[in-house]
């Protein structure tokens, strides 16, 4: 396991130094040419630049981490185990404890 962590970050530190090449292209390609639209290209470019940095610093920052089992809520779940209840005062059991706690809270 240490072996796949230390792994993980060395390669993202590989992609972060392949992002800095990729930024250093652009830095030459914007201060080469008099200011106009970017074409296709640079447009590339620059997502190849973004899709690099968020790959680079996740695998060297988090690691093994990305692939850990996080637990969901079941109302976030896509798999409803039940039917939903759209609205708390459509149960009757749950209107009549609200009305007697606030009736009970107006005497006291």
């Amino acid at each position: 396991m240490f072996a796949a962590q230390i792994g993980l970050r060395a390669l993202g530190a590989g992609i972060l130094s392949g992002a800095w090449l990729v930024g250093a292209k652009l830095y030459a390609i914007v201060h080469a040419h008099p200011p106009s639209q970017a074409s296709m290209g640079e447009w590339a470019l620059c997502a190849v630049l973004v899709v690099l940095l968020v790959a680079g610093n996740a695998l060297l920052f988090v690691g093994p981490g990305l692939w850990r089992q996080v637990p969901i809520p079941g109302r976030w779940s896509a798999a409803l185990i039940e039917p939903r209840q759209f609205d708390v005062l459509l149960d009757g059991r749950t209107v009549r404890a609200s009305k007697h706690a606030g009736t009970k809270g107006a005497d006291s």
